[in-house]
């Protein structure tokens, strides 16, 4: 993977963690079309979009360091999704 593309991937993933961040902090996420989502009063869909963050965030970061999907997926038996 080229340098700049991994450059990208880190400043992706230092976006992603200062809005997850931010959301965890004021308590309000922002979804598809910035549709926000209270902690208060959507506590399911805050939380599956604070995880989605947190695992767009890991898989960033994995690629960024020069790891591939094949390796991120292994653990888990899911290597056979990118062949």
């Amino acid at each position: 993977m080229p340098l700049y593309f991994r450059i990208l991937l880190g400043c992706l993933a230092i976006a992603g963690a200062g809005f997850t961040t931010r959301a965890l902090w004021t308590g309000i996420v922002y979804g598809r079309n910035w549709t926000p989502y209270s902690r208060d009063q959507q506590p399911g869909m805050f939380a599956v979009l604070v995880f989605g963050n947190l695992v767009g965030i890991t898989v960033c970061l994995w690629m960024a360091a020069g790891y591939t999907m094949d390796d991120f997926l292994a653990p888990f038996g899911l290597s056979g999704l990118f062949r």
